[in-house]
């Protein structure tokens, strides 16, 4: 079973930050967490980010509150202190803050708390990311507890997280190039640290954590215990004579987005799953559902729980009213036998067809051979499709293949899930798993032997927590589900949903499901309402601006994705008969001018916040 982080209670949106300079580095300082964000030297990233957790005994991250202490910031360096305190529950933890940027380049980071209370917990500290973009499959060398130092290499493939076998382990120190003639060395203390590769999550980053998954947990820390750590980053020269500048983007330079002329593959084909709020559509809904032109509905049925009946012949009702086939997600239970009777009777008298059954078991990471036997053997005759896979992380997908418990033999397709918020729930840290969306297609393709790659679903919170150690904390009155975030509603979802629908299409992956139908995990709200409107505060039967995105996308069949830098997405869409459509995408806080090129037309665009935009290439709208 995987052990990381699962999404915290509420959702963290973007503060202002606090630019800083440490020589020739800049790098952000998120003011309400501590968390130092994008290290960068130039146009070079040096390290992702640095920042201090507290995780409970389930792996939930407790937010901080941070205090500041002091500052002190010039042009070329700085030193604050602050204070963060982590209070949930019975979990009091606060620690004290240093951070010191100087001017040859040197950031140091110390972490001095203390428990206030007694609990349990996973993980308390420093967490270091280095970013995948500059790093995979680059030169590292790592320096170990003992000072035996190794050549190595940051994994190219995801690494697939083998408990005890990560090539990064009990560290140091690591050392990677950060820029021509220079390298960025990052030095631990206070505890053993480890690196997991994150993609596995689609963090756009390799984590450098404490303590070692192998060291039990969850483990009670008494109050009155200590933690102290410390983290530093150094610039060392790589051997002598020249050494060439850094390269710097030029201040205020508009950029310029290229749209391809052509189509350079097919546009996945977009489903949604069945709301589980378990109401039936109403004739609105199902009229402005329609006007998506899904390619399937998802449905999630538990065969061992004849109760589940009603479930399927309420999800086969909505699948046809959307006259759509069903990817049915078919959950064995962990034991006993499953008569399958009365699903095989519900699918034959359906005239809805199954496009693929996605077979899973309870209590199993990912599909064993044995499950998708069982699948094969009593529903292969009605379905499209077999597939095996995760309904968890690409994690989960990746970790069974490579100890050899992933069935494979037989299936027709492979599948797993997609979350932006297992280890941050920022709207920066979101927004960065676009990067890694790719990444994971890419191994999965490694594994599944020319199988097609199907992502399902994609949700914008994790749907549940597979690494649990107890019973998830019920929410408080009033209080939205864990599963639920308040962004679904607003343009950030929007902008997100189309970066991650253009990095799927660029990787080639067949299917994709996206959210629900309806509801606060839905493209539109239901007719009736919220059921928290102050914490969900949509209107009766409102379109989100996600909808509006899958809108632009239906009825076209292939796509180009243009390489549009960071902070944008830009596609252009084809089908026979239609002009090409072009879609924009700005996935930042900010307003930003951009500049459109298509042939040999023009554009000058002003992009709100999460803005998406569209046009028909031929209209000149």
């Amino acid at each position: 079973m995987p052990r990381t982080s699962a999404a915290s209670s509420s959702p963290a949106r973007s503060s202002a930050w606090l630019n800083l300079r440490a020589g020739p580095l800049e790098l952000r300082l998120d003011p309400r967490s501590g968390f130092v964000r994008r290290i960068r030297w130039g146009e070079r990233e040096v390290l992702r980010g640095i920042y201090a957790a507290v995780r409970d005994h389930n792996w939930d991250t407790v937010a901080p509150e941070l205090r500041f202490i002091s500052r002190q910031v010039t042009p070329r360096a700085f030193k604050l202190e602050f204070e963060c305190a982590h209070r949930r529950g019975d979990i009091q933890f606060v620690w004290r803050g240093r951070l010191e940027g100087s001017a040859d380049g040197t950031v140091e980071y110390d972490f001095d708390g203390e428990a206030h209370t007694t609990f349990r917990k996973n993980r308390i500290g420093f967490c270091v990311l280095h970013p995948i973009r500059e790093c995979a499959g680059a030169w590292a060398r790592q320096v170990r507890s003992d000072g035996a130092e190794r050549e190595a290499r940051f994994p190219d493939a995801i690494e697939p997280q083998i408990f005890g076998q990560s090539p990064f382990r009990d560290l140091r120190s690591i050392t990677h190039r950060a820029a021509p003639g220079w390298l960025a060395q990052v030095e631990f203390a206070g505890d053993v640290f480890e690196m997991e590769d994150q993609r596995n999550w689609t963090d756009a980053s390799f984590k450098t954590y404490c303590t070692p998954l192998l060291a039990p947990f969850p483990v009670t820390i008494a109050a009155g215990g200590r933690i102290r750590q410390r983290v530093v980053l150094r610039l060392i020269p790589d051997g002598p004579g020249h050494r060439p500048a850094v390269r710097r983007k030029r201040a205020g330079a508009i950029p310029t987005l290229n749209l391809p002329a052509a189509p350079t593959g097919s546009l996945p084909s977009l489903g949604l799953g069945v709301a589980s709020h378990g109401a039936p559509l109403t004739p609105a809904e199902i009229a402005h559902l329609r006007a998506l032109q899904l390619a399937h509905l998802r449905a999630d049925v538990r065969p061992g729980q004849p109760a589940e009946a009603a479930g399927v012949a309420r999800a086969l009702r909505q699948a046809a009213q959307l006259q759509v086939p069903l990817e049915l997600a078919v959950h064995l239970p962990a034991r006993g036998q499953v008569d399958p009777r009365w699903l095989l009777a519900l699918l034959r008298e359906s005239p809805v067809p199954v496009a693929r059954v996605l077979a899973l078991r309870e209590g199993e990471p990912a599909t064993s051979a044995g499950t998708l036997a069982w699948a094969r053997r009593h529903l292969g005759e009605l379905a499209g499709r077999i597939g095996a896979g995760s309904d968890c992380n690409f994690r989960e997908l990746n970790h069974e293949h490579a100890i050899g418990q992933l069935g494979l033999a037989g299936a027709d397709v492979i599948f797993w899930s997609v979350n932006p918020q297992v280890h941050a729930f920022d709207d920066l840290s979101i927004m960065e798993t676009l990067e890694a969306q790719p990444a994971t297609v890419q191994s999965a393709r490694a594994l599944a032997g020319g199988r097609p790659l199907v992502v399902s679903p994609v949700t914008l919170r994790q749907r549940f927590n597979p690494v649990a150690t107890g019973a998830a904390a019920t929410p408080a009155r009033g209080e939205l589900p864990a599963a639920v975030d308040p962004r679904q509603r607003e343009q950030f979802a929007a902008a997100w949903t189309l970066g991650s629908i253009a990095a799927l299409a660029a990787a080639r992956v067949e299917s994709i499901t996206y959210f629900e139908t309806t509801g606060w995990r839905g493209v539109m709200e239901r007719t009736r309402g919220s059921p928290l409107p102050k914490e969900f505060p949509s209107r009766p039967g409102e379109l989100f601006p996600v909808y509006a995105v899958l809108a632009g996308l239906a009825g076209f069949r292939q796509v180009a994705v243009a390489d549009a830098g960071e902070g944008y997405v830009a596609l252009t869409l084809f089908a026979p008969g239609r002009s090409p459509r072009a879609m924009i995408g700005n996935l930042q806080p900010e307003a930003k001018r951009v500049r459109v090129r298509s042939g040999s037309k023009v554009r000058l665009l002003r992009l709100l916040p999460y803005a998406v935009v569209q046009w028909d290439q031929d209209l000149g709208q």
